[in-house]
């Protein structure tokens, strides 16, 4: 829901043809919101953006009511710099367009414009916007863009960084255009594991133009700059840029561990209850009156010959559990092989010396292949 009550327009009414921030202020400390839309000849007054958002902050709604009430004033720094704490909070479009409008007065036309467009573009999807509002924005917004050029950019990578100097712009795709001063600039762009690229663009006050910019793949020979060279890949997890581990050796090894470790573990509780089994059929060899306790022959009597199978079968799972881990532990090796960084073989070195001796000449070849 909206506010019932309107607040001042913040910024609401300034001369955009002043030579100076100084010139833009209010003369004798009068408020300009007295002044009517339109000033002396040549001079064209400007309306803010709207009142503060209910989906603001508290804190950020307090920071955005002292710019309005600093900008009423033509405290157009002071103004600012609450505009720009309160966007420190919350990224709300109105809050750019009172930033953008504060730096339209103080001729940070590039900034201005940037923040404008912001401000224009979101507004008009605000279904609660009326056409005067939009039209004040599309008009402050026009002050901005008649002062600065703007560059449409198009790059073939997206999530590449934007650089003019070593002001960062944002990463591709850009929402709004690349606001410049007019002039000569050169704008960078750059992503790693691509060579980065620059185009230079000359522009004027009020212009806009587009330029593309084709990244491409960096070479293991030509690192991009900036970024360490590429090599081989010695295994690890693929930090600092190097390749993950193989997958196929993961999986396998994995799978090999865990079946290993699973039968292990089958043939162990196996194997253990065939030994309760055969302590039991000795101790009834023990009590047996005939055989007390020993047993001549692994074939007959019947108790003899059982107990000797619940013998051998209580082995064979002792076996297969012995080899079952060992299977799971040589999977467990294999993951930790593609996980575990591992020194490169050194590089092949060959020296080749010319021999010239008494009667005889040839070379010697030695290195390491």
């Amino acid at each position: 829901m909206r506010l019932a009550q309107s607040v001042p327009w913040m910024c609401v009414v300034g001369l955009l043809t002043a030579a100076s921030p100084s010139e833009a202020q209010p003369k004798g400390g009068a408020s300009p919101r007295g002044a009517g839309q339109q000033g002396a000849a040549g001079q064209t007054a400007i309306q803010a953006p709207r009142a503060p958002s209910e989906a603001m902050s508290d804190k950020a709604r307090k920071l955005y009511m002292e710019g309005v009430t600093a900008s009423e004033k033509g405290r157009w720094a002071d103004a600012y710099a609450s505009f720009v704490a309160a966007w420190a909070l919350q990224k709300h479009y109105t809050i750019a367009g009172g930033i953008g409008t504060c730096e339209l007065m103080l001729q940070r036309y590039p900034d201005a414009a940037k923040h404008l467009a912001i401000y224009v573009r979101e507004i008009e999807k605000d279904a609660t916007a009326t056409p005067d509002e939009r039209a004040a924005a599309l008009k402050t917004y026009a002050q901005a863009r008649a002062k600065v050029g703007a560059v449409r950019l198009r790059v073939n990578v997206e999530d590449a960084e934007v650089r003019v100097g070593q002001e960062v712009i944002g990463t591709v795709p850009l929402q709004d255009p690349v606001f410049l001063e007019p002039g000569t600039h050169t704008i960078s762009v750059r992503r790693q594991g691509y060579e980065p690229a620059s185009v230079a663009v000359e522009l004027k006050a009020g212009e806009e133009i587009e330029r593309s910019v084709e990244l491409k793949s960096a070479r293991a020979s030509e690192p991009a700059a900036g970024e360490r060279p590429a090599t081989a890949w010695r295994g690890g997890l693929g930090k600092g840029g190097d390749p993950p581990p193989n997958k196929t050796l993961l999986i396998a090894g994995g799978s090999v561990a865990g079946v290993g470790v699973i039968a292990g573990t089958v043939f162990t509780v196996l194997a253990l209850g065939k030994g309760d089994d055969a302590e039991e059929l000795r101790g009834k060899v023990d009590r047996d009156g005939d055989l007390k306790g020993y047993c001549a022959s692994t074939k007959k009597p019947r108790l003899c010959a059982e107990l000797s199978d619940t013998v051998d079968v209580q082995y064979a799972f002792i076996n297969a559990a012995i080899y079952s881990f060992i299977v799971g532990a040589a999977g467990a090796g294999t993951v930790i092989y593609a996980l575990v960084d591992r020194p490169a073989p050194p590089a092949s070195r060959m020296q080749i010396v010319p021999r010239v001796g008494a009667g005889s000449a040839g070379i010697s070849l030695t290195g390491r292949f």
